[in-house]
């Protein structure tokens, strides 16, 4: 019995594992454990020799956390939430007892205007904590005890109750500065100035709907991240086709433009999910009704399908 527990991995192993799948990323997890770079994916490369097979892949400047690594997430984290509470502290024991709520979302809303909701729920709702986990990959919200999620796409997840938060759109922006400088007064214009692409935007279909015979840009910055995109339009560095509800703040503020008044529908919509079945967190229901009710409350930056018109 003794042999078998000597070869368990650490608790420190188990740790670095579990900061790096909840944060999707080594740097990140050694600078919450007080551990390096080089100890974290050592322990993580160890987990997976142990395991068979790899718990994470490389997307970007992110680690996300393959098939085998979600479910050994899962099982690890119910295990040190069982040690945690098996040696906690009477204050621990106190803290535990606050209202908690797990978010899940994609890293795109997440960073812009879910960022900015949710630190406007924790001002009015102090006693309740949100967890925010970030991720393309569509969890297991039970096994990994997820309340409320945010995903991008057509909605119909299996093993997931729906409700559509708001659709989404696509309208060319720029700072205000390149605006002025290039004098975009019409959708031409836009042939004669840097176009920011995106892998998953068409600007061909903008073209379509503003009536301009143009296929896809060959030539322009090229990103797979709609966040940095909308950081290189507040750059100057050319014109992004930009996604409303991404860059809806910096529109409203102005830090952002839109030259023309003209946005066509994405195929996709910004939906919340939850789990089938009864909730066991009570809470969870009033942050989903509250994020539902902040959504209907904005209207997009820009109208769906308008006339294109000069600045």
């Amino acid at each position: 019995m003794g042999s078998r527990v000597a070869h368990l991995p650490s608790l420190q192993t188990l740790r670095a594992f579990e900061a790096a799948g909840r944060l999707q990323s080594y740097s990140k997890a050694a600078e919450e454990l007080g551990l390096t770079h080089g100890a974290v994916s050592h322990r993580i490369r160890e987990l997976e020799e142990r395991m068979g097979a790899k718990l994470f892949r490389r997307a970007g400047n992110t680690m996300l956390p393959t098939e085998a690594g979600q479910k050994l997430l899962a099982q690890v984290r119910g295990g040190l939430s069982l040690l945690d509470q098996a040696f906690a502290t009477p204050r621990q024991r106190a803290a535990a007892k606050r209202r908690h709520v797990v978010i899940t979302a994609v890293p795109s809303l997440a960073s812009t205007w879910l960022y900015a909701r949710l630190a406007e729920f924790r001002a009015e709702h102090a006693d309740i904590d949100v967890e925010l986990r970030v991720s393309e990959v569509l969890s297991d919200y039970k096994r990994e005890s997820i309340d409320v999620g945010v995903r991008l796409g057509l909605g119909g997840w299996p093993g997931l109750n729906v409700q559509k938060l708001f659709d989404e759109a696509l309208t060319p922006v720029c700072s205000p500065e390149f605006l002025k400088r290039h004098k975009l007064n019409s959708p031409e214009d836009l042939g004669r100035v840097p176009l920011l692409r995106n892998v998953w935007t068409s600007w061909a279909r903008w073209f379509r709907a503003a009536g301009l015979d143009w296929g896809e840009p060959s030539s322009g910055p090229m990103f797979d991240d709609s966040p940095l995109l909308l950081r290189a339009a507040l750059a100057g560095e050319g014109v992004a086709l930009g996604r409303h509800w991404l860059a809806v703040d910096e529109l409203r503020s102005g830090r952002l433009v839109a030259p023309f008044d003209l946005a066509v529908r994405d195929d996709f919509s910004y939906w919340l999910a939850w789990p089938l079945g009864r909730s066991t967190n009570p809470d969870a229901a009033y942050v989903r009704e509250w994020l539902q009710e902040r959504a209907a409350q904005e209207e997009p930056p820009c109208p769906v399908g308008h006339t294109v018109a000069a600045p």
